[in-house]
């Protein structure tokens, strides 16, 4: 008779736990910013696709190459307070690859940017201010010098990274959320649906518990 209520007890506090933890999905929908920047036109915001020689579309679909660069905050106002981030994971899919296993680098970036973001400048309003390098490239200025994750594409398809430290840190306020940059390597291309409007291919799912 202990044993079966000991027994009861135990699976009650275990479903206790389990029920106290929750996962919300966010996609490229609930994007707040986002950007695409590239070299050859250091003037544009959204440069992910170009149907033809120096003419640039808001199709949802973007070709990226090493000279972009897509920047994307999620606000997450969705998560309630006083919760212990316990794993966040961060999922683009690709239609295309081209190269040797292309690599879409994630970095935290640390400067504001805005209204009339592009490759030259990180806000064009209320007045012009400019990354430290071109292309927000510039390390623990215009983005983190540590890397928070790597998308490795082999083959068009999913792939999902873990990053949950820069969810945590921006969550509990200890640096600001100013979102990501990902940038592609050298001699490579990959085609991914836009992360706004329509991304709901761009999934990042968040666990949380209470503290």
């Amino acid at each position: 008779m202990k044993r079966a209520f000991l027994l009861v007890i135990i699976g009650w506090f275990l479903s206790a736990g389990i029920l106290s933890a929750r996962t919300i999905t966010l996609t490229g929908d609930d994007c707040d910013q986002a950007a695409v920047i590239t070299s050859q036109e250091p003037r544009l915001g959204w440069a992910g696709y170009m149907p033809a020689p120096r003419i640039y579309s808001t199709y949802t679909q973007m070709n990226l190459y090493a000279h972009h660069a897509v920047l994307v905050r999620f606000p997450l106002d969705k998560i309630p307070k006083d919760q212990r981030i316990t794993k966040a994971e961060w999922t683009i899919p690709t239609s295309y690859v081209a190269g040797p296993k292309p690599q879409l680098t994630v970095h935290r970036l640390l400067a504001d940017w805005g209204t009339g973001v592009c490759h030259k400048y990180r806000l064009t309003y209320p007045k012009k201010m400019e990354w430290t390098v071109p292309g927000a490239k510039g390390v623990a200025s215009d983005r983190a010098n540590q890397v928070s994750a790597v998308f490795r594409y082999d083959k068009a398809g999913s792939h999902t990274v873990d990053v949950t430290q820069d969810i945590e840190l921006w969550y509990t306020g200890a640096v600001p959320n100013r979102g990501w940059i990902l940038n592609l390597e050298p001699d490579t291309a990959i085609y991914l649906s836009s992360p706004y409007p329509g991304g709901a291919d761009w999934k990042l799912q968040i666990t949380f518990e209470p503290k």
